[in-house]
């Protein structure tokens, strides 16, 4: 099973309550970590595709902000892959840029960035997968899909985020590439994440994921506001999610390298 993190930082998409803890296996008795995680997983994956706008705000470590405006567009597949959609609409030194993500079971993700002032679309490599994604806190690794299977978790305990009681996580990649270990806080009430602390390949410290705002969006529980902190260079990204429409029927057509020139 694929985590699409395209899904938990651009949707990070229950159920009331009730019926979610009914559907919860093993709720009433002790979940394990794999559990848990699982059914975050399963949560965040529930519509068939979605779309959105971004307003991307880029904070240097004096405090300055940058802007932009993006729109995304995610559709899955009937056998758990996906292709996502990005396009910057704003300002005008990145407008018309775009960025492919094709994600299939077994398979390493195929990636691809167009740039219009170059008239080129690149694919990015798989030692490429760890650069900054346009100047942002997060990398093209960040911006994939990654099966569930390739970590090992543990439930290290439970822990109150921002007056949400929640689990706490640690996932371990079985082939450590860019992260030594991911730290988790998954909501108790909704198993929505709260937060994620990131570690370097060498287990330092690097980065945290604040996932907030929570709205039921068509009876999906979705943050709509996300941040990424730079513990290292003090820099830090924010997403702001509107307009936000699942289960619209999006053509195949969109999620092509033909299409990622046309600008949206």
């Amino acid at each position: 099973m694929k985590v699409r993190y395209l899904w938990v930082l651009f949707i990070c998409i229950g159920f009331v309550l009730g019926n979610l803890m009914a559907a919860v296996p093993g709720f009433g008795a002790e979940m394990t970590a794999y559990e848990i995680v699982k059914k975050s997983e399963d949560l965040l994956d529930q519509a068939k595709d979605s779309q959105m706008d971004i307003l991307m705000t880029l904070i240097n470590k004096n405090g300055n902000r940058r802007e932009q405006n993006l729109a995304a567009y995610i559709k899955k597949g009937e056998d758990d892959s996906s292709k996502s959609m990005l396009f910057f609409l704003s300002p005008a030194d990145v407008k018309g840029t775009s960025f492919l993500v094709w994600s299939e079971p077994g398979k390493d993700d195929q990636q691809w960035l167009y740039l219009p002032a170059l008239k080129r679309i690149r694919q990015i490599s798989a030692s490429g997968k760890g650069e900054s994604f346009m100047g942002t806190e997060f990398t093209f690794f960040d911006m994939g899909s990654h099966d569930i299977d390739d970590y090992t978790f543990t439930l290290l305990g439970e822990e109150d985020v921002n007056n949400e009681q929640c689990y706490t996580i640690e996932a371990i990649p079985k082939k450590v590439e860019f992260y030594n270990k991911i730290v988790l806080w998954i909501r108790k009430g909704n198993f929505i994440p709260a937060r994620a602390d990131f570690y370097d390949t060498k287990g330092a410290y690097l980065k945290q994921g604040i996932f907030s705002d929570v709205q039921n969006i068509q009876g999906i529980n979705t943050p709509t506001h996300i941040e990424m902190h730079n513990q290292l260079n003090k820099r830090s990204t924010t997403l702001d999610m509107t307009n936000i429409v699942y289960d619209k029927g999006l053509q195949d057509d969109i999620f092509t390298q033909r299409y990622m020139k046309r600008g949206k």
